[in-house]
Parts: C-alpha cells; structure tokens; sequence
C-alpha cells in the first residue's frame, strides 16, 4: 500500500515537472524571422538599429524575437521572397513588387519610407550635367560622352531597385547603353556602396540614392551630386509579407512597428551624423510626394 501511494506520488511529481518544463519551454520560444532586403538599406545602417528595437518591444509583449537579414538587391530579395527563403522583403522596385504581389507570393505590401536616386559624377563637372533640364538629357550628355571616349558609367548591372531605375532613365533617353558601350559603360555587379567607390577611382558618373550617398560621400572625394530630387528620381522603400511566411504573425508585428513606432526611428536617423535624415518617414510625406505617389501608381498591393 505504501508502494503504491508512493508511487502515484512520484508519478504526480514527474507529470507536474514536465508540465513546468513544457511551460517554461513555451515561454521561452525564439521567433525567428528571416529579412531579405536592399543592400542600400543595409549600408544605411538602419536595420541595425531598428532591429534591436523592435525586439525589445516584443520582449515586452512577452515574445522573444530574433530577426535576421541579408542584403542584396531588390530582384535578388524578391526572389529569395519567392522561393520561401524569408518572412520579409524590403525593395525599391515597384515593378517587381507588382509582378510579387500579383503572382500570389506576396500576403500584403506597404510603403514605410522614401528618398530620392540622385546622379553623382566628376566634381569639376566637366559635362555641365547640373545645368540639364531633366535626368534624360544628362543620361544623353553622359552617353555621347562617353562613345567619344571622355565619359563613364558605373552602373550596378544587378537587377537592383536602382539598376532597374537606372535602365528605366536610359530607356526614356531613347538609349540603349549596352550597345555601343566602348568600355565607358562599366557593370560592378556589387552594392551602391561599392559601385561609388569605383565610380570615385574611375572619376565617373553613377546613378545612387541618397542614404549611401550620405554615408559615403566623406570616402567620395572626387565626385559631388549633379541631379537631385524630382518626381522621376522618387525612390519609395516597400516592406511585403512573404504569403507563405514561417512566422508570419510575428512577421506582421515588425510591418507595424515598421510603419508605427518606427516612424520616428526612421525620421531621426541621420539627422545628427549628417543634418538630415537619410530616409523620411512616409507618415510624414509632404502632399506633393503623395501626389507622385498617387500619379506614378506606386501605393499597390493588398493593405497590411
């Protein structure tokens, strides 16, 4: 009898533990989200501290999250989207992102921040390309030039957010630079952090945006801005829910705290290193980029 009453006891005591245990295991389970983003969000620095705070958020909601990223272009990121490899895609190529969201991959899509492309080349400006009327003819500057053998151009050749807005410009030149390249159109195959500093040895032009350029102009002596912000140079980042997302609910929670909390985070970073933000928040968009938005038909996709 006393057996037995022990060993109900003990059997009591061992469902009791594993009951803390399964608890106590549950409590504490790692959500792992997996990001595919741009590399110019990565050279911005600014996942690097998004990141660590909106896992501090989630502590507070009694979740432990780890997020991971990689960094590679926008046709790169969408494609790792599309196979199942992340959670998240963060791109600046509303082309691909339409084909993304329509083709099913994509659960929803928002735009959470903008800048603009701007066109860098030689300081000295020898093609007076700051004078031009519009980023069409400084691209046909550009490409006469450079037949001619005084010109060239650095371009990413990678399928990127800019790459793709860079071949956008020429095909609205009326140019197609791959055909008569004669060596002065030169394809990295790298980052815009890279393609700037062979554009700074080669003393030549490249298409950028405006983050890299902020945190590598001081590596950039050689080259200064010549066209800047106008409603074709608009460069809108969109963050998008992979449909088939591993931890999907928690992959939702980083999109708000993206166009949430993290609005401000976005709208300070910056300011204090360079006197301006390197992104701005849509939330605060003035009325004239929502327009462009609007006309240029960019804010698509399922809402979040």
């Amino acid at each position: 009898m006393i057996k037995a009453a022990l060993a109900i006891s003990l059997a009591i005591i061992v469902i009791i533990s594993a009951i803390t245990y399964l608890s106590y295991t549950a409590s504490r389970r790692v959500y792992v989200i997996y990001i595919a983003t741009t590399t110019s969000i990565r050279d911005s620095g600014i996942l690097d501290v998004v990141i660590p705070l909106f896992e501090e958020y989630m502590v507070k909601q009694g979740y432990s999250v780890d997020v991971r990223y990689s960094a590679v272009g926008s046709g790169q990121a969408i494609e790792m989207g599309r196979r199942g490899d992340v959670d998240i895609v963060i791109a600046h190529a509303p082309a691909l992102e339409r084909r993304f969201i329509d083709e099913g991959y994509g659960l929803c899509r928002k735009i959470f921040a903008y800048n603009f492309f701007i066109l860098v080349g030689p300081r000295d400006d020898p093609l007076n390309i700051s004078n031009t009327p519009s980023i069409q003819e400084a691209f046909r500057r550009i490409f006469n030039a450079g037949i001619e053998g005084n010109a060239k151009f650095i371009s990413r050749g990678d399928n990127s957010g800019t790459n793709l807005k860079e071949m956008e410009i020429w095909g609205l030149a009326g140019i197609d630079p791959r055909i008569a390249s004669n060596r002065w159109y030169i394809e990295s195959g790298k980052g815009m952090g890279d393609t700037l500093l062979i554009a700074e040895n080669l003393n030549g032009y490249t298409l950028t945006d405006t983050a890299t350029w902020l945190r590598f102009k001081d590596k950039l002596p050689h080259l200064k801005v010549l066209v800047e912000a106008s409603r074709e140079l608009l460069n809108v980042y969109s963050v998008i829910i992979v449909r088939n997302a591993g931890s999907i609910d928690v992959a939702m929670e980083f999109l708000r705290f993206l166009i949430g909390e993290g609005q401000k985070v976005i709208g300070d970073y910056g300011v204090k290193e360079y006197g301006q933000p390197i992104f701005k928040p849509i939330s605060s968009a003035d009325s004239m980029v929502l327009q462009w938005i609007k006309g240029m038909n960019i804010d698509f996709g399922p809402s979040c």
